[in-house]
Protein backbone atom coordinates (compact mmCIF):
# COMPACT_ATOMS: atom_id res chain seq x y z
CA UNK A 1 0.00 0.00 0.00
CA UNK A 2 1.78 3.21 -1.14
CA UNK A 3 2.58 5.76 2.21
CA UNK A 4 0.52 4.13 4.81
CA UNK A 5 2.21 4.69 7.77
CA UNK A 6 1.66 1.79 9.12
CA UNK A 7 2.99 -0.40 6.66
CA UNK A 8 1.70 -3.44 4.99
CA UNK A 9 1.05 -6.86 6.44
CA UNK A 10 4.16 -9.20 5.55
CA UNK A 11 2.50 -13.07 4.74
CA UNK A 12 3.38 -15.23 8.02
CA UNK A 13 6.04 -17.45 5.53
CA UNK A 14 8.43 -14.71 5.11
CA UNK A 15 8.41 -13.06 9.16
CA UNK A 16 11.35 -13.02 10.86
CA UNK A 17 11.23 -14.84 14.05
CA UNK A 18 11.92 -12.38 16.99
CA UNK A 19 12.18 -14.16 20.29
CA UNK A 20 15.08 -14.52 21.81
CA UNK A 21 16.54 -18.42 22.10
CA UNK A 22 16.08 -19.25 26.22
CA UNK A 23 20.16 -20.15 26.91
CA UNK A 24 21.97 -21.50 30.34
CA UNK A 25 23.04 -18.24 31.19
CA UNK A 26 19.46 -16.69 32.20
CA UNK A 27 18.83 -19.89 34.50
CA UNK A 28 17.69 -19.10 37.53
CA UNK A 29 18.59 -21.56 40.78
CA UNK A 30 15.88 -21.46 43.66
CA UNK A 31 19.17 -20.14 46.08
CA UNK A 32 19.65 -17.40 43.69
CA UNK A 33 16.04 -16.54 43.42
CA UNK A 34 15.35 -16.72 47.26
CA UNK A 35 17.96 -13.98 47.23
CA UNK A 36 16.89 -11.80 45.03
CA UNK A 37 13.76 -12.33 47.64
CA UNK A 38 15.54 -11.34 50.43
CA UNK A 39 17.54 -8.41 48.69
CA UNK A 40 14.15 -6.55 47.21
CA UNK A 41 13.86 -3.17 49.43
CA UNK A 42 10.26 -3.97 48.70
CA UNK A 43 9.74 -6.57 50.64
CA UNK A 44 10.67 -4.39 54.04
CA UNK A 45 8.99 -1.66 52.72
CA UNK A 46 5.55 -3.46 52.48
CA UNK A 47 6.33 -4.79 56.37
CA UNK A 48 6.00 -1.25 57.04
CA UNK A 49 2.81 -0.86 55.98
CA UNK A 50 1.28 -3.75 58.39
CA UNK A 51 0.09 -2.48 61.96
CA UNK A 52 2.79 -3.14 65.22
CA UNK A 53 1.96 -5.66 67.21
CA UNK A 54 -0.29 -4.78 70.29
CA UNK A 55 1.23 -4.53 73.68
CA UNK A 56 -1.29 -7.42 75.07
CA UNK A 57 -0.11 -11.28 74.82
CA UNK A 58 2.39 -13.24 74.37
CA UNK A 59 5.48 -11.52 72.08
CA UNK A 60 5.72 -12.31 68.36
CA UNK A 61 8.64 -15.03 67.78
CA UNK A 62 9.04 -13.88 64.00
CA UNK A 63 8.79 -10.18 62.32
CA UNK A 64 5.98 -9.10 59.75
CA UNK A 65 9.22 -9.17 57.47
CA UNK A 66 9.84 -12.98 57.97
CA UNK A 67 6.27 -14.19 57.19
CA UNK A 68 6.59 -11.77 53.75
CA UNK A 69 10.11 -13.37 52.58
CA UNK A 70 8.08 -16.60 53.58
CA UNK A 71 5.00 -15.51 51.40
CA UNK A 72 7.78 -14.49 48.06
CA UNK A 73 10.20 -18.28 49.35
CA UNK A 74 5.90 -20.51 49.05
CA UNK A 75 5.83 -19.21 45.27
CA UNK A 76 9.28 -19.63 44.75
CA UNK A 77 9.40 -23.67 45.59
CA UNK A 78 5.65 -24.20 45.29
CA UNK A 79 4.22 -25.10 48.51
CA UNK A 80 4.48 -23.63 51.92
CA UNK A 81 5.57 -27.14 53.43
CA UNK A 82 8.60 -26.78 50.72
CA UNK A 83 8.95 -23.46 52.01
CA UNK A 84 9.11 -24.08 55.72
CA UNK A 85 11.30 -27.15 55.06
CA UNK A 86 14.14 -24.95 53.65
CA UNK A 87 13.36 -22.44 55.47
CA UNK A 88 14.04 -24.27 59.17
CA UNK A 89 17.47 -24.79 57.48
CA UNK A 90 19.92 -22.08 58.84
CA UNK A 91 22.07 -22.36 56.01
CA UNK A 92 18.97 -21.09 53.95
CA UNK A 93 17.67 -18.23 56.64
CA UNK A 94 21.09 -17.08 56.50
CA UNK A 95 19.87 -15.28 53.13
CA UNK A 96 17.21 -13.37 55.29
CA UNK A 97 19.61 -12.65 57.66
CA UNK A 98 21.72 -11.44 55.11
CA UNK A 99 19.30 -9.16 53.73
CA UNK A 100 17.99 -8.37 56.95
CA UNK A 101 21.49 -6.46 57.95
CA UNK A 102 22.27 -4.81 54.74
CA UNK A 103 18.64 -3.13 54.43
CA UNK A 104 17.33 -2.63 58.23
CA UNK A 105 21.13 -2.66 60.07
CA UNK A 106 22.97 -5.57 62.43
CA UNK A 107 20.96 -4.85 65.15
CA UNK A 108 16.97 -5.56 63.46
CA UNK A 109 19.05 -8.60 62.03
CA UNK A 110 20.62 -9.80 64.97
CA UNK A 111 16.72 -10.07 66.48
CA UNK A 112 15.43 -12.95 63.69
CA UNK A 113 15.31 -16.20 65.00
CA UNK A 114 18.38 -18.83 64.10
CA UNK A 115 16.02 -20.56 61.57
CA UNK A 116 13.20 -19.90 59.71
CA UNK A 117 8.99 -20.13 60.74
CA UNK A 118 7.49 -23.93 61.05
CA UNK A 119 4.44 -24.66 58.70
CA UNK A 120 2.12 -24.48 61.57
CA UNK A 121 3.74 -20.82 62.71
CA UNK A 122 3.53 -19.89 58.82
CA UNK A 123 -0.48 -20.67 58.71
CA UNK A 124 -1.07 -18.99 62.10
CA UNK A 125 0.74 -15.63 60.44
CA UNK A 126 -1.30 -16.49 57.43
CA UNK A 127 -4.46 -15.47 58.91
CA UNK A 128 -3.54 -12.25 59.62
CA UNK A 129 -2.34 -11.15 56.62
CA UNK A 130 -4.90 -12.71 54.84
CA UNK A 131 -7.05 -10.19 56.53
CA UNK A 132 -4.90 -7.15 54.83
CA UNK A 133 -4.36 -8.45 51.86
CA UNK A 134 -5.92 -5.54 50.12
CA UNK A 135 -4.54 -3.00 52.10
CA UNK A 136 -1.34 -4.61 50.98
CA UNK A 137 -1.50 -5.13 47.14
CA UNK A 138 -3.10 -1.20 47.51
CA UNK A 139 0.91 -0.53 48.52
CA UNK A 140 2.89 -2.57 46.62
CA UNK A 141 1.00 -1.47 43.44
CA UNK A 142 2.52 1.68 44.05
CA UNK A 143 6.27 0.22 44.57
CA UNK A 144 6.10 -1.97 41.79
CA UNK A 145 5.22 0.45 39.29
CA UNK A 146 8.39 2.38 40.96
CA UNK A 147 10.34 -0.05 40.33
CA UNK A 148 9.14 -0.64 36.89
CA UNK A 149 10.09 3.57 36.38
CA UNK A 150 14.00 2.89 38.22
CA UNK A 151 14.51 -0.37 35.36
CA UNK A 152 13.60 2.22 32.34
CA UNK A 153 9.82 1.39 31.55
CA UNK A 154 7.51 4.16 30.71
CA UNK A 155 9.84 6.48 30.83
CA UNK A 156 8.16 10.54 30.78
CA UNK A 157 10.41 12.42 28.59
CA UNK A 158 11.65 9.62 26.02
CA UNK A 159 10.02 10.64 22.14
CA UNK A 160 6.76 8.74 21.60
CA UNK A 161 5.02 8.07 18.29
CA UNK A 162 1.90 6.79 18.51
CA UNK A 163 1.92 5.05 15.44
CA UNK A 164 4.68 3.09 16.44
CA UNK A 165 4.81 2.38 20.18
CA UNK A 166 7.91 0.47 21.53
CA UNK A 167 7.54 -2.22 24.00
CA UNK A 168 8.93 -1.14 27.28
CA UNK A 169 5.47 1.89 26.69
CA UNK A 170 2.95 -0.55 26.67
CA UNK A 171 0.80 -2.20 29.38
CA UNK A 172 0.94 -6.46 28.62
CA UNK A 173 -2.52 -7.76 30.27
CA UNK A 174 -4.50 -10.37 30.27
CA UNK A 175 -7.05 -12.32 32.19
CA UNK A 176 -6.66 -15.90 33.46
CA UNK A 177 -8.57 -18.85 35.46
CA UNK A 178 -6.50 -20.79 38.25
CA UNK A 179 -7.41 -23.77 38.98
CA UNK A 180 -9.63 -24.14 41.66
CA UNK A 181 -8.20 -25.59 44.54
CA UNK A 182 -11.04 -28.07 44.70
CA UNK A 183 -13.24 -30.06 42.43
CA UNK A 184 -16.18 -30.01 44.83
CA UNK A 185 -18.73 -28.00 43.72
CA UNK A 186 -21.07 -27.98 46.14
CA UNK A 187 -20.59 -28.21 50.47
CA UNK A 188 -22.26 -31.67 50.60
CA UNK A 189 -23.51 -34.65 48.34
CA UNK A 190 -24.83 -37.69 48.86
CA UNK A 191 -24.49 -41.37 48.00
CA UNK A 192 -27.20 -42.51 45.94
CA UNK A 193 -26.34 -46.72 46.63
CA UNK A 194 -25.64 -45.75 50.38
CA UNK A 195 -26.99 -42.78 51.20
CA UNK A 196 -24.46 -41.61 53.18
CA UNK A 197 -24.05 -37.49 53.13
CA UNK A 198 -20.65 -36.25 52.39
CA UNK A 199 -19.10 -33.16 53.59
CA UNK A 200 -16.79 -30.76 51.15
CA UNK A 201 -14.31 -27.86 51.82
CA UNK A 202 -15.45 -25.62 48.67
CA UNK A 203 -13.83 -22.55 47.34
CA UNK A 204 -16.28 -19.66 47.61
CA UNK A 205 -14.62 -17.74 44.83
CA UNK A 206 -14.40 -20.37 42.18
CA UNK A 207 -16.87 -20.51 39.30
CA UNK A 208 -16.65 -22.64 36.02
CA UNK A 209 -15.53 -20.19 33.35
CA UNK A 210 -14.56 -19.81 29.90
CA UNK A 211 -10.78 -19.26 28.35
CA UNK A 212 -9.88 -18.51 24.91
CA UNK A 213 -10.48 -21.10 22.64
CA UNK A 214 -13.54 -22.35 24.78
CA UNK A 215 -11.99 -24.51 27.23
CA UNK A 216 -13.81 -24.84 30.21
CA UNK A 217 -12.23 -24.12 33.50
CA UNK A 218 -13.77 -24.47 37.07
CA UNK A 219 -11.91 -21.51 39.23
CA UNK A 220 -11.63 -17.72 40.23
CA UNK A 221 -10.46 -15.06 36.98
CA UNK A 222 -7.81 -12.68 38.09
CA UNK A 223 -6.19 -10.08 35.32
CA UNK A 224 -2.62 -9.70 35.62
CA UNK A 225 -0.88 -6.58 34.25
CA UNK A 226 2.84 -6.30 33.55
CA UNK A 227 5.27 -4.30 31.34
CA UNK A 228 9.23 -4.82 30.29
CA UNK A 229 12.20 -3.16 29.25
CA UNK A 230 13.67 -5.78 27.07
CA UNK A 231 13.31 -9.28 25.85
CA UNK A 232 15.85 -10.97 28.41
CA UNK A 233 14.29 -13.71 30.28
CA UNK A 234 12.80 -13.27 33.97
CA UNK A 235 13.05 -8.91 33.49
CA UNK A 236 9.34 -8.68 33.32
CA UNK A 237 7.96 -6.22 36.07
CA UNK A 238 3.98 -7.40 37.33
CA UNK A 239 2.44 -4.60 38.03
CA UNK A 240 -0.81 -5.72 39.69
CA UNK A 241 -3.60 -8.79 40.13
CA UNK A 242 -7.03 -8.15 40.30
CA UNK A 243 -9.83 -10.54 40.98
CA UNK A 244 -12.82 -10.69 38.29
CA UNK A 245 -15.56 -11.06 40.74
CA UNK A 246 -18.59 -13.78 38.78
CA UNK A 247 -20.98 -11.74 36.93
CA UNK A 248 -18.99 -8.32 37.15
CA UNK A 249 -20.60 -5.94 35.22
CA UNK A 250 -18.35 -5.82 32.02
CA UNK A 251 -16.91 -8.58 32.72
CA UNK A 252 -12.72 -9.42 32.96
CA UNK A 253 -12.63 -6.58 30.65
CA UNK A 254 -13.93 -3.98 32.54
CA UNK A 255 -11.31 -4.92 35.27
CA UNK A 256 -8.94 -4.35 33.07
CA UNK A 257 -9.75 -1.05 31.66
CA UNK A 258 -9.99 0.09 35.47
CA UNK A 259 -6.31 -1.40 35.94
CA UNK A 260 -4.88 0.12 32.83
CA UNK A 261 -6.37 3.56 33.83
CA UNK A 262 -4.82 2.99 36.91
CA UNK A 263 -1.47 2.49 36.00
CA UNK A 264 -1.61 4.87 33.18
CA UNK A 265 -2.71 7.85 35.82
CA UNK A 266 0.75 7.54 37.72
CA UNK A 267 2.51 6.68 34.46
CA UNK A 268 2.75 9.39 32.20
CA UNK A 269 4.87 7.91 30.08
CA UNK A 270 2.25 4.27 29.76
CA UNK A 271 0.81 4.78 26.18
CA UNK A 272 -1.61 2.01 26.09
CA UNK A 273 -1.86 -1.54 26.62
CA UNK A 274 -1.67 -4.90 24.70
CA UNK A 275 -5.02 -6.88 25.07
CA UNK A 276 -7.04 -9.66 23.28
CA UNK A 277 -10.01 -9.69 21.67
CA UNK A 278 -11.55 -10.02 25.50
CA UNK A 279 -11.52 -5.82 24.94
CA UNK A 280 -14.72 -4.55 22.35
CA UNK A 281 -15.42 -1.20 21.44
CA UNK A 282 -16.90 0.40 24.88
CA UNK A 283 -13.64 -1.00 26.72
CA UNK A 284 -11.34 0.85 23.32
CA UNK A 285 -13.30 4.19 23.88
CA UNK A 286 -12.88 4.40 27.80
CA UNK A 287 -9.07 4.05 27.20
CA UNK A 288 -8.40 6.00 24.02
CA UNK A 289 -11.09 8.63 25.87
CA UNK A 290 -8.38 8.61 28.54
CA UNK A 291 -5.74 9.17 25.77
CA UNK A 292 -4.20 5.42 25.30
CA UNK A 293 -4.25 3.11 22.98
CA UNK A 294 -5.81 -0.49 22.81
CA UNK A 295 -3.86 -2.84 20.52
CA UNK A 296 -5.88 -5.82 19.86
CA UNK A 297 -7.32 -7.58 17.41
CA UNK A 298 -10.84 -7.14 16.17
CA UNK A 299 -13.27 -9.05 16.77
CA UNK A 300 -14.28 -12.27 14.31
CA UNK A 301 -17.82 -11.58 14.09
CA UNK A 302 -17.21 -7.53 13.03
CA UNK A 303 -18.51 -7.53 9.29
CA UNK A 304 -17.80 -4.34 7.11
CA UNK A 305 -20.09 -1.50 7.45
CA UNK A 306 -21.05 1.27 5.40
CA UNK A 307 -19.13 4.58 6.86
CA UNK A 308 -20.16 7.40 3.99
CA UNK A 309 -19.73 8.46 0.49
CA UNK A 310 -17.46 11.25 0.22
CA UNK A 311 -18.13 13.81 -2.46
CA UNK A 312 -14.98 16.32 -3.41
CA UNK A 313 -15.55 18.04 -6.92
CA UNK A 314 -16.38 15.86 -9.52
CA UNK A 315 -15.95 12.22 -7.42
CA UNK A 316 -17.56 10.48 -5.19
CA UNK A 317 -15.94 7.44 -2.98
CA UNK A 318 -17.99 5.03 -0.92
CA UNK A 319 -15.92 4.45 2.29
CA UNK A 320 -16.52 1.60 4.40
CA UNK A 321 -15.39 0.09 7.68
CA UNK A 322 -13.40 -3.01 7.24
CA UNK A 323 -10.66 -4.46 9.17
CA UNK A 324 -10.16 -1.78 11.84
CA UNK A 325 -10.39 0.74 9.38
CA UNK A 326 -11.56 2.93 6.35
CA UNK A 327 -11.65 0.98 3.11
CA UNK A 328 -12.90 2.21 -0.50
CA UNK A 329 -15.16 0.26 -2.62
CA UNK A 330 -14.22 0.03 -5.66
CA UNK A 331 -16.04 -1.57 -8.58
CA UNK A 332 -14.66 -3.67 -11.57
CA UNK A 333 -16.03 -3.67 -15.01
CA UNK A 334 -16.80 -7.46 -14.65
CA UNK A 335 -19.65 -6.09 -12.07
CA UNK A 336 -17.74 -7.34 -9.10
CA UNK A 337 -16.42 -4.98 -6.75
CA UNK A 338 -13.94 -5.04 -3.66
CA UNK A 339 -13.12 -3.66 -0.40
CA UNK A 340 -9.24 -1.60 -0.97
CA UNK A 341 -8.06 -0.37 2.65
CA UNK A 342 -7.69 3.57 2.15
CA UNK A 343 -3.98 4.50 2.79
CA UNK A 344 -3.43 6.40 6.09
CA UNK A 345 -1.24 9.58 6.38
CA UNK A 346 -0.73 9.53 10.06
CA UNK A 347 -2.38 8.84 13.30
CA UNK A 348 -3.25 11.73 15.52
CA UNK A 349 -4.03 12.42 19.24
CA UNK A 350 -5.90 15.61 20.03
CA UNK A 351 -7.38 16.72 23.61
CA UNK A 352 -6.27 17.55 27.22
CA UNK A 353 -8.36 15.89 29.39
CA UNK A 354 -10.68 13.83 27.27
CA UNK A 355 -8.99 12.63 23.87
CA UNK A 356 -10.26 12.19 20.94
CA UNK A 357 -7.93 10.48 17.50
CA UNK A 358 -7.95 10.29 13.76
CA UNK A 359 -6.67 8.45 10.72
CA UNK A 360 -5.28 11.04 8.33
CA UNK A 361 -6.11 9.45 4.80
CA UNK A 362 -4.57 10.01 1.61
CA UNK A 363 -7.65 9.11 -0.66
CA UNK A 364 -6.37 8.03 -3.89
CA UNK A 365 -8.09 9.47 -7.24
CA UNK A 366 -7.66 10.37 -10.30
CA UNK A 367 -8.24 13.75 -10.09
CA UNK A 368 -5.62 13.79 -7.09
CA UNK A 369 -5.36 12.67 -3.34
CA UNK A 370 -7.61 13.74 -1.26
CA UNK A 371 -6.52 14.24 2.85
CA UNK A 372 -9.50 13.06 4.71
CA UNK A 373 -9.65 13.01 8.55
CA UNK A 374 -11.72 10.38 10.12
CA UNK A 375 -11.89 9.89 13.82
CA UNK A 376 -11.44 6.40 15.28
CA UNK A 377 -11.34 5.17 18.47
CA UNK A 378 -13.94 6.42 20.18
CA UNK A 379 -17.69 6.36 19.68
CA UNK A 380 -19.13 9.88 19.81
CA UNK A 381 -22.01 10.25 21.61
CA UNK A 382 -24.94 12.61 21.33
CA UNK A 383 -24.03 15.65 23.79
CA UNK A 384 -20.58 15.64 21.80
CA UNK A 385 -22.13 16.56 18.68
CA UNK A 386 -25.13 18.65 16.62
CA UNK A 387 -28.36 16.85 16.75
CA UNK A 388 -28.03 14.22 14.10
CA UNK A 389 -24.71 13.83 13.66
CA UNK A 390 -22.79 11.28 16.90
CA UNK A 391 -22.08 7.76 16.10
CA UNK A 392 -24.63 7.30 19.04
CA UNK A 393 -27.70 8.32 16.82
CA UNK A 394 -26.24 7.22 13.88
CA UNK A 395 -25.99 3.60 15.14
CA UNK A 396 -22.29 3.41 14.08
CA UNK A 397 -20.06 1.97 16.78
CA UNK A 398 -16.65 3.62 15.85
CA UNK A 399 -14.94 2.35 18.17
CA UNK A 400 -15.71 -1.18 17.74
CA UNK A 401 -14.98 -1.16 14.20
CA UNK A 402 -12.16 1.66 13.53
CA UNK A 403 -8.74 0.77 15.43
CA UNK A 404 -5.81 3.01 16.35
CA UNK A 405 -3.22 0.71 14.98
CA UNK A 406 -5.16 -1.49 12.17
CA UNK A 407 -4.96 -5.23 12.71
CA UNK A 408 -3.55 -6.20 9.05
CA UNK A 409 -0.75 -3.88 9.13
CA UNK A 410 2.89 -4.16 9.75
CA UNK A 411 2.81 -2.09 12.76
CA UNK A 412 0.51 -4.11 14.24
CA UNK A 413 2.36 -7.28 12.48
CA UNK A 414 5.53 -6.11 15.14
CA UNK A 415 3.69 -4.86 18.21
CA UNK A 416 1.43 -7.14 18.85
CA UNK A 417 2.91 -10.31 19.64
CA UNK A 418 4.80 -8.44 23.08
CA UNK A 419 0.95 -9.49 24.54
CA UNK A 420 2.19 -12.76 24.26
CA UNK A 421 4.17 -11.64 27.75
CA UNK A 422 0.61 -11.95 29.59
CA UNK A 423 0.51 -15.57 28.43
CA UNK A 424 3.78 -16.60 30.01
CA UNK A 425 3.61 -14.96 32.92
CA UNK A 426 0.08 -16.91 33.20
CA UNK A 427 2.20 -20.08 32.45
CA UNK A 428 4.77 -18.53 35.46
CA UNK A 429 2.13 -18.64 37.85
CA UNK A 430 0.76 -22.19 36.99
CA UNK A 431 4.39 -23.54 37.30
CA UNK A 432 4.45 -21.75 40.77
CA UNK A 433 1.52 -23.38 42.20
CA UNK A 434 1.31 -27.44 43.47
CA UNK A 435 -0.07 -29.20 40.68
CA UNK A 436 -0.74 -26.33 38.62
CA UNK A 437 -3.82 -25.94 41.35
CA UNK A 438 -4.31 -23.15 43.45
CA UNK A 439 -2.98 -23.43 46.84
CA UNK A 440 -5.61 -21.30 48.78
CA UNK A 441 -9.45 -20.67 49.77
CA UNK A 442 -11.06 -17.48 49.24
CA UNK A 443 -10.54 -14.19 47.52
CA UNK A 444 -8.37 -12.69 50.42
CA UNK A 445 -6.02 -15.85 50.35
CA UNK A 446 -5.74 -15.90 46.85
CA UNK A 447 -4.75 -12.27 46.67
CA UNK A 448 -1.97 -13.39 48.99
CA UNK A 449 -0.67 -15.88 47.02
CA UNK A 450 -0.80 -13.68 43.79
CA UNK A 451 1.11 -10.90 45.81
CA UNK A 452 3.82 -13.94 46.66
CA UNK A 453 4.19 -14.61 43.29
CA UNK A 454 4.55 -11.16 41.87
CA UNK A 455 6.76 -10.38 44.76
CA UNK A 456 9.07 -13.27 43.79
CA UNK A 457 8.90 -12.44 40.02
CA UNK A 458 9.70 -8.85 40.73
CA UNK A 459 12.34 -9.51 43.01
CA UNK A 460 14.58 -11.34 40.58
CA UNK A 461 13.72 -8.56 37.46
CA UNK A 462 15.41 -5.89 39.74
CA UNK A 463 18.33 -8.36 40.65
CA UNK A 464 19.02 -8.77 37.03
CA UNK A 465 18.46 -5.07 36.79
CA UNK A 466 20.87 -3.88 39.23
CA UNK A 467 23.65 -6.75 38.20
CA UNK A 468 23.34 -5.73 34.51
CA UNK A 469 23.62 -1.96 35.75
CA UNK A 470 26.56 -2.93 38.01
CA UNK A 471 28.59 -4.28 34.70
CA UNK A 472 27.87 -1.44 33.44
CA UNK A 473 29.31 0.90 35.49
CA UNK A 474 32.64 2.81 34.87
CA UNK A 475 35.69 1.56 37.13
CA UNK A 476 38.29 3.44 38.20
Amino acid sequence: MPEDIFGDAVPPAQRTPRKRVFSDKDRRTLRERLTDCARNTDLYELAETLPPPGRIGRPRHYPDVAFLFFLAARSVLASARRAAAHLEDPEVWTILKTGARAELGAAEAARLPEAGPTRAQWLRAQRRLRERSHELWESYRVLALEQALEQGIFPEHETRSWSSPQRHQLIAADGTVLKSPTLARASQSVDMTTGEIRYHRIDPASVSQMEGGGTEVFGPKYVFFSARKDENYLSRVFLDSRYVPHLHPGGEAAVAVEGVIDIMSAAPGCMGTLYDGAMRGVHRDAIARYGGLVINKQHKGNEPQFYESLRRGRCTHELWAAGGRIAEKVHFADGTAELVPVPIKRLERRGVRTFRWYHVLAIPCRHGVHEYRVGVGTTSRKDERPPGESDEERGFHRAEHLQQIPEFTRTHQLVYPYRSDAESGHAQLDASLWNGRLISYGVEAQQLLTLGFVLAQNSTSRALYEEGASMLRPTA
